[in-house]
């Protein structure tokens, strides 16, 4: 069982058990993880779920596919290189240790 960690724009975390949640979203969602406010699960049309994947973890997450890649482009122009969909995050135990930070704002 993976545990993932958010970290906030001021610095402060929570870690949580992520048992058979299948995204970061979920698990955001599931422990009501603040700058998150997510809407309509998983479907990657709001972009309300946005995080930076923590330096480490970059290489050991598949790249976002060109969907993902596309409407992060859309909203945000240029997109930071650690910007991800949590929602698009799929865990496995080989996540465990997984740190997303939270940015200041979505979109």
């Amino acid at each position: 069982m993976p545990r993932i960690t958010f970290v906030q724009p001021d610095g402060d975390s929570e870690t949580f058990d992520a048992p058979d949640l299948p995204t970061g979203m979920h698990v955001a969602v599931g422990h009501d993880v603040a700058g998150l406010p997510v809407e309509r699960g998983a479907q990657s049309i709001t972009l309300t779920c946005m995080v930076d994947v923590d330096a480490e973890w970059l290489g050991r997450l598949p790249p976002a596919g060109p969907d993902e890649q596309d409407m992060l482009a859309d909203t945000l122009g240029t997109v930071p290189p650690a910007r991800r969909l949590s929602c698009q995050i799929r865990l496995d135990p080989g996540l465990d240790g997984l740190v997303l930070r939270i940015p200041p704002t979505q979109g």
